[in-house]
């Protein structure tokens, strides 16, 4: 019988193969209704998944700071059946959780714009509204190869041959329609709620390649309740008072044009303002024992890679390509060039104290 261990240092035994819906019916019914997932061992799961071995329990509720992910994953997902049911034909890819929000890219052979926003948003609505059950099943990669080539899935097709062999394939169903995907979900779309909201669209490679198709992306946001949606599009407003690029237009301090992408042509009182900013900083950063290093501002898609910026920033990036199919991108951070630095030549314990500053 699994021993499970709660946040408060109470633990209990339980049938092996109760899942966690079950625990938290055994505690309370109130606990019951508000749980959406549970952590066992701080992994986050299913509430359906079955026990059967001793753990650390917590049940997670809807309230809590955790469920926000699954909110913004199941909104994804409905995202995606509404999309479908709406325009047929179009195929979903992926479809992440990001900060703030999430997204799903789709192909189609007539691009999306915010002008679909309405109608798949009261699509999703009615989707929430069915409350339909997040149900999951384990298939077989070749069953699963076969059931998305019959719908024309080829992206899925591609994301199954890039599943490693031993990893079981997990497809999760509301109602009927259904996604590949490694969850976790909450017990049903009701649990989304209705605050969220699609943002924008933009074009994005498939895998970030720019050899492969362009597909369309569409970002949402979703939050616990509309008190906390209203207060992100809010925040989202003042920012775009104080969005460096508006500023700098209005206030003549510099400008960009196509044929220098990603540079910045500075005007007088803005180039003033940029060595203004950058002797305050040299000063703050000497005073703290910084010294200041140069890395170069563009550098090898693999380093983005290897760093994590690539899949966190590249559509932000810009990037470009050489001759014999180099792919280079400008530096949106400099902590992946001071590694380099730093790793250059035999280091001393000591030396993991430098403080560095870099001002390009």
């Amino acid at each position: 019988m699994p021993n499970l261990t709660f946040p408060d240092g109470n633990s209990r035994s339980i049938e092996s193969g109760m899942s966690g819906a079950d625990v938290a019916a055994s505690i309370s019914k109130s606990l019951s209704k508000k749980a959406v997932a549970m952590k066992l061992d701080g992994e986050l799961c299913d509430l359906s998944d079955p026990i059967t071995q001793d753990a650390k329990i917590e049940i997670v509720l809807r309230d809590d700071d955790a469920a926000l992910e699954l909110i913004r994953h199941d909104a994804a997902h409905v995202m995606a059946e509404a999309v479908q049911e709406l325009f047929p034909g179009t195929q979903v890819t992926i479809g992440p959780v990001i900060e703030n929000g999430f997204y799903y890219d789709f192909a189609r052979n007539e691009p999306f714009s915010p002008d679909d926003f309405e109608a798949i948003e009261k699509k999703m609505r009615e989707i929430i509204q069915r409350n339909q059950p997040f149900t999951k099943e384990a298939w077989s990669r070749d069953k699963a190869k076969q059931v998305f080539a019959d719908k024309g899935e080829d992206f899925k097709i591609e994301l199954i041959d890039a599943i490693p062999e031993g990893e079981d394939l997990k497809i999760y169903y509301q109602g009927d329609w259904f996604d590949l995907c490694r969850g976790p979900h909450m017990p049903s779309t009701g649990k989304i709620g209705t605050a969220f909201k699609l943002m924008k669209v933009a074009g994005a490679y498939w895998r970030g390649d720019s050899n492969n198709q362009m597909l369309t992306r569409i970002y949402g946001t979703a939050w616990a309740d509309d008190k906390q949606l209203k207060a992100y599009l809010h925040a989202l407003e003042e920012a775009e008072k104080r969005d460096h690029r508006r500023l700098g237009r209005e206030m003549d301090l510099f400008h960009f044009q196509e044929e220098a992408p990603g540079s910045v042509f500075w005007h007088p009182k803005g180039w003033t303002l940029f060595q203004s900013l950058i002797s305050y900083m040299r000063r703050r950063q000497e005073q703290a024992g910084y010294l200041e290093v140069n890395s170069p501002d563009m550098m090898d898609r693999a380093l983005w890679e290897q760093s994590g910026h690539w899949e966190k920033f590249r559509e932000n990036m810009f990037t470009t390509e050489t001759e014999d199919d180099r792919t280079f991108a400008f530096k949106p951070m400099n902590c992946p060039g001071h590694v380099q630095i730093f790793k250059h030549g035999l280091k001393s314990y000591r030396d993991q104290t430098s403080a560095w500053a870099d001002h390009d």
